[in-house]
């Protein structure tokens, strides 16, 4: 990644813009196969993904798929567009680890998250609530940090990532098959 710093902001963007859409994608394949590695730092960790859903196909072809809902997951649309390539650009995730529960939206495009909701403190001191969300929003950050890591060691091996796209077309030709 060191090259990144040689290149122009702009170029370095257009060059890394497909790691986002494909950390989602990536992401929402491991949740529907029940394997997504489990951050050291909450291995307890259970990720749901919900709708709204936004595919898009790569180099910002006009073909996008949108999946709206609770049941956006296993729409036989999210399939389809596995398929035909498409890449998760937008989606709504829960990370669910004992009995916290936080619920945003994240953009791989911008790698920006949205309407973050973090586990909710019942305690009457005001600085500690305070203090405890901010843990708890730094806690999600460290947990998105961690997955990105594991799949960005995946992405940047060519071997292993031509593997992996091959285990999604087999993916969605096995969920269409049954």
């Amino acid at each position: 990644m060191a090259e990144a710093a040689e290149l122009a902001p702009l170029e370095a963007f257009e060059r890394f813009a497909s790691l986002g859409p494909d950390f989602l994608t990536w992401l929402l394949v491991h949740i529907l196969e029940d394997d997504l590695p489990r951050p050291t730092i909450e291995p307890a960790l259970q990720v749901d993904v919900q709708g709204p859903l936004l595919f898009e196909a790569e180099l910002n072809e006009a073909k996008k798929i949108t999946l709206s809902g609770d049941e956006a997951a296993t729409a036989p649309e999210l399939m389809s567009a596995l398929r035909q390539g498409k890449r998760l650009t937008k989606g709504k995730f829960l990370f669910t680890a004992v009995e916290d529960t936080w619920t945003f939206s994240l953009d791989g495009n911008a790698f920006d998250l949205r309407g973050i909701k973090i586990p909710v403190p019942v305690i009457p001191d005001r600085d500690e609530y305070i203090s405890m969300r901010v843990q708890s929003t730094l806690h999600l950050f460290q947990m998105i940090d961690e997955l990105f890591e594991i799949f960005l060691m995946l992405r940047l091996d060519p071997d292993q990532w031509r593997e992996e796209l091959g285990n999604w077309r087999k993916l969605s030709k096995r969920i269409a098959e049954s």
